[in-house]
């Protein structure tokens, strides 16, 4: 491989389908503030976004990076908007003419990469953020999104996956060699979470945990893939032997009213509250005893970060990188997807011993340090982009 010779700052773009609340965007965000002008001159392509993640305009005055909308590039799979989408974005990448590319999330990944194959672009990098294999659609979706994986996996110089077992999961479906996979973890910024508004924990303790009943929560979006019925199930479970105990999920989304309905059905009124969609996630966690992810698959399982950080012990389902993030026994314990028996064993374990909790959730603050820092993810994608960019394998 050739190293790219180009004069001046190194063109860089960044595409997802959507710049809406949730990891993929916030990484996106991250990557493009942190390396502009350090030897990159970088710009972000986006389609139709309903919630940013942030004030675009306010992210571009403050940091410089120009945003480009395309318009027909959206989540649902339409064969004639996909179309347009790929036409838009080829000309701009004949326009912008970067010398890397760098896609992310699996629909701007796959059109993206195909218009920067088109368009000739000498690098291309791509982060699907999890995958789409198995857990989200039928088995003919799922197979026909492992096809175009492997499709698109001869226009990619390099895959990102958030975890190793993210890679090991692409190799088992053959979308890739070995060589071309690189796990980097996604950025927090643990300031965040590691130093909350005290003023606002001791709030939300008033509120949710008088008398210093002990709390247990989740946050996360309330759809299929979230597991939530078997959360709820599992908090029902608890509080027919720790009645004290309080549960909270923080979180908005299609499910509400659904899980809301399950949960009044399971005698959980007076011990369950709903937070819905929050902006003060530090304070939550800073609040919880335990954190609890019920997801059915889960690529990285970002907000495990953001609970270790606040060294928050988890009781989490065994998928995708979870384990990765939850260390059976040292920060937390796993548990089967989609039962709420073994999910309310390991609760009421936890529940039943303080001390294994305070230290799970020192060790889980302890390691958010060393492996889930912004920094670190910035280095390493960096040193991916220049080794690439040198053509050093």
């Amino acid at each position: 491989m050739s190293g790219v010779s180009q004069e001046g700052p190194v063109k860089l773009l960044y595409v997802i389908t959507r710049l809406d609340k949730g990891g993929s965007a916030e990484v996106v965000l991250q990557l493009a503030s942190a390396l502009q002008g350090q030897r990159f001159s970088i710009a972000v392509a986006y389609g139709p976004t309903i919630d940013p993640q942030e004030d675009l305009a306010a992210f571009q005055e403050r940091t410089g990076v120009p945003f480009h909308f395309v318009s027909h590039l959206r989540r649902s799979v339409s064969p004639l908007r996909d179309l347009l989408a790929l036409l838009q974005l080829y000309c701009l990448l004949r326009r912008e003419k970067p010398a890397l590319l760098h896609t992310h999330t699996s629909k701007a990944g796959f059109i993206g990469r195909m218009a920067g194959f088109l368009a000739r672009v000498p690098r291309i990098v791509h982060t699907p953020h999890g995958h789409v294999f198995y857990g989200y659609f039928g088995t003919a979706w799922s197979r026909l999104f492992v096809w175009l994986e492997r499709l698109a996996a001869p226009w990619t110089d390099r895959i990102i996956t958030l975890t190793e077992v993210g890679k090991t999961e692409h190799l088992r479906f053959r979308i890739a060699p070995a060589e071309k996979f690189v796990p980097i973890y996604c950025g927090i910024d643990l300031s965040r979470f590691q130093k909350p508004s005290l003023e606002r924990v001791e709030r939300l303790k008033r509120e949710y945990s008088p008398e210093g009943k002990a709390v247990v929560g989740s946050v996360g979006r309330l759809v299929p893939i979230k597991g939530y019925d078997t959360f709820i199930q599992a908090c029902a479970l608890v509080n027919k032997t720790h009645p004290e105990t309080r549960f909270l999920l923080a979180g908005d989304g299609p499910l509400m009213e659904e899980l809301k309905s399950l949960s009044r059905r399971l005698g959980l009124h007076g011990a369950f509250f709903w937070l819905g969609d929050r902006s003060d996630i530090p304070e939550i966690l800073a609040l919880l005893d335990l954190f609890v992810l019920s997801s059915l698959n889960e690529g990285l399982g970002r907000v495990l970060m953001e609970a270790a950080a606040a060294g928050v012990p988890a009781v989490a389902t065994h998928v995708g990188g979870v384990p990765e993030i939850v260390r059976e026994g040292e920060t937390g314990l796993l548990v089967p997807s989609g039962d709420p028996e073994k999910m309310a064993e390991a609760i009421r374990t936890l529940l039943d011993n303080p001390s294994t909790r305070k230290r799970m959730g020192e060790e889980a603050r302890r390691r958010s340090g060393e492996l889930f820092g912004i920094e670190t993810m910035v280095a390493k994608t960096r040193s991916l982009y220049e080794s690439l960019l040198e053509g050093t394998p």
